[in-house]
């Protein structure tokens, strides 16, 4: 696999998405709908809290949440492809591809994201910025870049992992589902971890939802730094080792499973 072949197939993604112009237009109107929801809900309730609660100001967590809808989008990952590729066969022509099958769906992913970054991501965050209080310290951009690198693996091999279930399932939209709902309720896009009871977070530090999208948010605005922000980045860094293995232990179980079905 060569860089410029890595290249090619993102490209090749990031043009497929221009082509659903309409699409475009609908989900950046969403984007901004789903801003003003969150800010306004945020504002209102800590305005009723005097103004700070759970480590946040009424500024942070409007920065907070504008920046989680901004990575929310510009992670956006065409996760039906996969599944869609293994019930039409279609898969077999990959395998004989010139390139490591998990890599050409993280090309075609990222294209996808890239798209969905500068289109949708940027605009957003762009008017945002002029509409509300958005404050994004430069110090902590370094380490961010990094822990928005990790979480963006994180998801992908999320995805790719629920969707090599189709190897054995025939309809995985249940599945699908419930990774909807544990992303939606556990990655920090909606609520910061901060705010679910004491009695529930070491439950959920034992799970890679929270670095997907409320880790690199709170480094991003400042909310978790100096020895917080590198331990965190740290667990990113073990989720992306310990996901990276899980993916491919299934992959390699689903090649076994597609030569039995083609035999």
């Amino acid at each position: 696999m060569t860089a410029a072949m890595f290249l090619k197939f993102a490209s090749v993604s990031f043009q497929r998405q221009i082509a659903y112009r309409f699409d475009y237009f609908v989900a950046v109107l969403n984007g901004f709908l789903y801003v003003f929801i969150f800010t306004s809900v945020w504002r209102v309730v800590f305005t009723k809290a005097g103004g700070e609660h759970g480590g946040f100001t009424t500024e942070s967590i409007v920065t907070y949440a504008v920046i989680a809808m901004v990575i929310r989008i510009s992670f956006s990952m065409d996760d039906t492809a996969l599944p869609g590729k293994v019930r039409d066969g279609s898969v077999a022509v990959d395998l004989i591809r010139p390139m490591p099958f998990h890599a050409m769906n993280l090309a075609e992913a990222m294209g996808y994201s890239a798209f969905h970054f500068i289109a949708r991501g940027i605009p957003i965050l762009a008017v945002s910025a002029l509409l509300f209080p958005v404050r994004i310290p430069a110090d902590h951009l370094p380490l961010a870049l990094v822990s928005l690198a990790l979480a963006y693996l994180i998801l992908f091999m999320l995805n790719f992992a629920v969707g090599l279930l189709a190897f054995w399932y025939i309809e995985i939209f249940p599945f699908m589902l419930l990774k909807y709902g544990l992303l939606n309720l556990l990655s920090g896009g909606i609520v910061p971890m901060d705010f679910f009871p004491a009695a529930v977070r070491p439950f959920l530090a034992f799970l890679p939802f929270q670095h997907i999208f409320y880790t690199p948010a709170s480094i991003i605005i400042g909310h978790a730094n100096g020895a917080l922000a590198i331990e965190m980045v740290a667990e990113q860094a073990a989720w992306v080792a310990v996901m990276g293995a899980v993916c491919a232990l299934a992959w390699r179980a689903g090649q076994n499973k597609l030569v039995i079905q083609g035999g």
